[in-house]
Parts: C-alpha cells; structure tokens; sequence
C-alpha cells in the first residue's frame, strides 16, 4: 500500500459476504484491495443467531430488492464471515499493507475482535446506530468511530454520539449513506453532508453502495474524510453484494480518481505559487519604435505587449507624455528607470 496523502480521505474497502463461503477467496480480496491502494479493509463480524433469530412466516422474509425471497436468517447465515476467519486475515492484511478492521453487530462481536484483532477502528452500520448496549462495548474500547447515518434522524444520530462519547470514544465520523442495495446516485443528496459537521461537530464521510465510483468522487468533492465502498472479485451469484461492489480494477480506478480530486481541492488557504515562466506570456510597455533621449512617450512609441518583463500595463496613462532619459530600442522592457 502506497504512504496516503493526508489530505485524501481515508478509502476502506468492505469485504462483506462477497468471499461466497472461501477463505481463500477472502485472503486474496484483501491483497486485492491494498493492490488497488485502499488504506484500510473491512469486515462484518456477526452470526446469524447474534443479528436475528429463527423466525417463520412473512415478517422474517425479505420482500423486495436484491436479497429477495431469503429469510433473515438465511441471509445473514449466507453472508456471514465466519469468526474463526477474522485473524487469518487481520495477520494477513498487515502483511500486505492494508489493516483490517470490522463492523460487529452486538456486544460480543466487539469483545471478539478486542480480544483476536484489536482494530484499530470501529465501524457501525446504519441500522445499528440505535443498538445501544452495542454503542457502549465500542465506546468502552476508546477506539475512533465511523457510523453509518442512513436510516437515522436527528435525535437517533445525537444519542448515537453522546453514548459512544460518554463511554469514551476519542473521535467520530458519520458516514452520509443510502441504505438501499444498490442505491441509485439520485438518491444520495451529497449537498447534505457539509451540515453533518454543522449539526453535530464532527467530521463526515461517505458509505456508497451505488454502482461505479462517481458518487464517491462528488463526496470528496464535498470535503468527505472518509469513502467506504465494497469490493468484490466478480459479480457472480455467490458474490452477495456484488451488484453494488466494485471490481478490483474499478477499485484502483475510484481510489485514483479520490485523489486526484482531492489534490485538485489542495488545502483551504493555500494556492499555487506564480511561476517566473508565467510572466513571459503576460502583457507589459514594450518601446515598439525608436526612442531619443529626452524624447516624449506616447502611443506611437510604447505598445502594452507581450513578453511581460516590463512595466505593468496599469502604468500606462502614467507614462504617456513623459520623456525618455536615454535612447531605448525596439522591444525595450520600459522602466521607471527610463523616465525623466
């Protein structure tokens, strides 16, 4: 993994469920994603039994969209990354550059990854940001925070914030997310993001599950400190979120395009520095006749031309109707030193 400019936002690439059940599938989206310039990688710790519970008929079925026709359970069972898994691969990712991190989905999935991964963050997914006895086990560990605000409101967010803080978070960024899969970029209403740091006083970023990166370059456009999107390695049937994930190819392509806006943005306050070379394109007084000494200046003599290695143009009307205190050639760079 490249040494990340400071000034990019911090780009994670979520595995989920899109290892399909391989291990070793697992293993190579991790160095797929530091190959693709991701500083961190993420997973999703949970069980099926620690997310939902065994429920039958129509309130346990998912209804609609691209996890149709599953019950809960079936889903998650499907999805999940077994636990047995999470230190292989944190081993792993540092030795290929990227730290892995993960979203726990109760109280002890925050204990298990302290006690086999100890991450260096936490991330909450949008609909656990009302898990409070969840919010306090990550507080507890003084860990920073990214949480997802899709399906939150106001009152849910501050609470949200207060506990995680009270308990002893240091820091907390709230991802702007569309907690629909995929999500559609007319959805996302980016402006929004700049008032998360004014409601609430803390920094912002972007959870994306739309297709391709466009909306992630737009989020940093809007000064997003953070982008996480999923990877995945196909987009086959036993990739569960591959319908919004990225390719690893259109990974590196996203993660180039974050920095190269976010270089585009430079820092509040700092411009680029006027080049030397640039003056020989700009416009100055330029003697464009024949000049005497102690001859008068006038339109007829001096021209506002280019190279702009003499007088400023803004001189001009000063100049006129002086006198030359020595003779000056055609294309002589005018100067005060020239003026009677």
């Amino acid at each position: 993994m490249e040494t990340r400019d400071i000034n990019s936002p911090i780009v994670i690439a979520e595995i989920s469920g899109n290892h399909g059940g391989s291990l070793n599938k697992a293993i190579t989206l991790v160095e797929e994603s530091a190959k693709a310039g991701a500083d961190f990688v993420k997973l999703q710790t949970y069980k099926p039994e620690t997310i939902t519970v065994r429920g039958t008929g129509s309130r346990f079925k998912i209804s609609k969209g691209l996890w149709k026709g599953n019950s809960l359970h079936e889903l998650y069972a499907k999805a999940m990354t077994p636990w047995e898994w999470h230190k292989k691969l944190s081993l792993h990712a540092k030795t290929v550059g990227v730290p892995l991190f993960s979203s726990p989905f109760d109280e002890s999935a925050v204990r298990f990854l302290e006690s086999e991964i100890d991450p260096p963050f936490y991330k909450i997914a949008s609909f656990e940001l009302n898990h409070y006895p969840m919010l306090q086990e990550i507080g507890k560990t003084s860990k920073p925070v990214f949480a997802s605000i899709g399906v939150s409101d106001d009152e849910t967010i501050k609470n949200a914030i207060e506990i995680l803080e009270r308990e002893g978070c240091p820091s907390i960024t709230l991802l702007h997310c569309v907690s629909e899969y995929p999500a559609k970029a007319d959805e996302f209403f980016l402006g929004e993001m700049p008032r998360i740091k004014q409601k609430f006083d803390v920094e912002y970023g972007l959870s994306d599950h739309s297709p391709g990166h466009v909306v992630a370059v737009a989020a940093t456009a809007l000064g997003a400190k953070v982008i996480e999107k999923h990877i995945t390695l196909d987009r086959s049937t036993d990739s569960i979120d591959g319908k919004f994930s990225l390719l690893p190819h259109e990974f590196k392509t996203m993660v180039d395009a974050v920095k190269l806006t976010s270089e585009a943005i430079g820092i509040e306050g700092q411009k680029k520095e006027i080049s030397s070379d640039a003056s020989f394109f700009k416009r100055s007084i330029l003697v464009s006749r024949e000049v005497r000494s102690g001859e008068e200046l006038t339109s007829e003599n001096l021209r506002i031309a280019r190279p702009g290695d003499g007088m400023c143009p803004s001189f001009w009307s000063e100049v006129l109707n002086k006198k030359a205190n020595k003779s000056l050639s055609v294309g002589h760079p005018l100067s005060h030193k020239d003026l009677m």
